[in-house]
């Protein structure tokens, strides 16, 4: 077959797009739950999760003749590193191979073409968040010399009995470990709270954004928030009930103390769904959880409240949600030991490939326990 590689640009053959990652996403992690890719999906994907223009330059397909059948997509970031170093990025998300098509090296086509492109462009890294064990794991150690910074945890919290139900009837799980599971399920009340938690406003996007940004002084790699890009990415998410209907929809929330903000999380409720049995299928509702930043000047157990408080209203307004996830939590992995998150039960790992001698720079660690970077699915 005469595969060929090709930046994908607009009009986005999003239908395209939304078929490949079905068929491979969804049929693999569907007996877990998993989103079912769609067309109006992925427009909302590349409208809210990709809109910079500098990302749209690092989308390629591979096609036979006019039918996609592989994509790899890359999201351009800025990383500060050690609080001193800028260094430009391009992040290696989703990357997919009809299969149809696996085993004739598509994959490394790809993703051999998002690197060259990268080098084209200057770019300091490349990085990747492959799961342990998967063909991506091995393609970008083996093949691309990328380095293993090390383990980069997804946490899970299962929302009380909901998350049990979900674990006994759509997952099947053994009675016995969902009663274990149940030990990590219970969120705790919170009698009093010292300060506010409400939504956020598009105008403090500034305020909120420097939180984040400040733990460049805090932890040695961090994502660095733009405005413009933090700004569009939020009001993209916003769109999300208009656009998909109940229970559909982004809480962007802050914690404010004394007229001024000390903390921020954000959440989307998405649906997933399960595959029980061929062409049967169960749905339930996700929290997935990002951004989240606190005040240098917090404590521990005012963190541990916010996120609880958070946690508490969720299973109170949104009872059909059988979990919550963050998949950037690396930064704050005390508050979530404190409320007893478990591991997925995928191991994930932060890959990094330099491409200059500014980017050399990162190899004076042999490990990043602690880092706040964007986890791109």
């Amino acid at each position: 077959m005469d595969i060929k590689i090709k930046k994908i640009t607009e009009p986005i053959p999003h239908a395209k797009i939304a078929d490949v990652l079905w068929k491979t996403y969804f049929k693999e992690y569907g007996n877990a739950g998993a989103l079912q890719w769609s067309e109006e999906y992925a427009k909302f994907y590349f409208e809210s999760i990709l809109p910079k223009e500098s990302s749209r330059d690092f989308i390629f397909g591979a096609f036979d003749k006019d039918r996609l059948v592989g994509t790899t997509i890359g999201h351009r970031d800025v990383v500060v590193f050690e609080n001193r170093l800028n260094l430009e990025t391009v992040n290696l998300g989703l990357t997919a191979v009809d299969p149809e098509y696996k085993r004739q090296g598509i994959a490394k086509k790809l993703v051999s073409r998002l690197m060259d492109h990268a080098k084209e462009k200057k770019l300091d890294i490349v990085m990747a968040f492959p799961e342990k064990g998967r063909f991506g794991d091995k393609l970008l150690k083996d093949y691309f010399d990328f380095t293993n910074f090390g383990k980069a945890k997804h946490l899970i919290k299962l929302m009380e009995e909901r998350g049990l139900e979900v674990l006994r009837e759509y997952m099947k799980m053994n009675v016995i470990l969902v009663k274990l599971a149940g030990i990590f399920s219970h969120i705790p009340e919170i009698d009093e709270l010292d300060g506010t938690i409400r939504p956020a406003k598009i105008e403090e996007t500034d305020e909120v954004r420097e939180i984040l940004n400040s733990y460049a002084t805090r932890v040695p790699l961090v994502n660095f928030y733009s405005h413009d890009g933090y700004k569009e990415s939020n009001l993209g998410f916003a769109k999300m009930n208009e656009r998909f209907g109940d229970p559909w929809g982004f809480h962007w929330l802050v914690l404010e103390r004394n007229r001024k903000i000390m903390a921020t999380l954000s959440y989307r409720v998405e649906i997933v769904s399960f595959e029980i049995e061929e062409d049967q299928l169960e749905s339930a509702p996700v929290a997935l959880m990002t951004s989240l930043g606190c005040h240098e000047s917090l404590e521990l157990d005012d963190k541990v409240q916010f996120v609880a408080a958070i946690l508490r209203n969720i299973r109170t307004e949104l009872p059909e949600i059988f979990v919550s996830q963050i998949t950037s939590p690396q930064h704050e992995l005390k508050v979530f030991d404190k409320l007893k998150f478990n591991k997925d039960r995928n191991t994930y790992f932060l890959y990094i490939k330099p491409l200059t001698e500014k980017g050399e720079e990162l190899n004076t660690y042999k490990k990043f326990k602690e880092h706040l970077l964007n986890y791109y699915r």
